[in-house]
């Protein structure tokens, strides 16, 4: 299975209130890296550690989302609710980000994108 890209899913350019972007997007990259093809011992680990970086840049963004427009924000959960579904155990807030970023940015394509991204991490465990 293919990992999925934030840029093949969003337009990261238009993303340009969000601090630390490029970051975010490399950790994420790295979450998905370590979730499709890492199977070490230690993979949860890495796993865990990568995941708990990104969703603390996310929550950063988030708690100055009076500078964000609803894009950035429906992104940002996106973005953490991908994430914390790579989880190794189950996590609600995995859930309500998926809920909040589909509440705050109400478009149907990207609605189709999400539950395909989410279906397509589902069948991979």
């Amino acid at each position: 299975m293919e990992s999925e890209t934030l840029s093949s899913n969003f337009n990261i350019e238009k993303m340009e209130n969000i601090k630390n972007i490029k970051e975010i997007e490399s950790l994420f990259g790295k979450v998905e890296e370590i979730y499709f093809t890492n199977y070490k011992p230690e993979r949860n680990e890495l796993l865990k550690s990568s995941i708990l970086n990104l969703i603390q840049l996310i929550n950063d963004n988030l708690q100055i989302s009076n500078s964000l427009s609803k894009e950035e924000i429906s992104f940002l959960y996106s973005v953490k609710s991908f994430a914390l579904d790579k989880f190794p155990e189950y996590s609600k807030e995995s859930e309500e980000s998926a809920t909040k970023s589909v509440k705050k940015y109400n478009n149907l394509y990207k609605f189709k994108l999400f539950k395909i991204v989410k279906i397509k991490s589902i069948h991979c465990r």
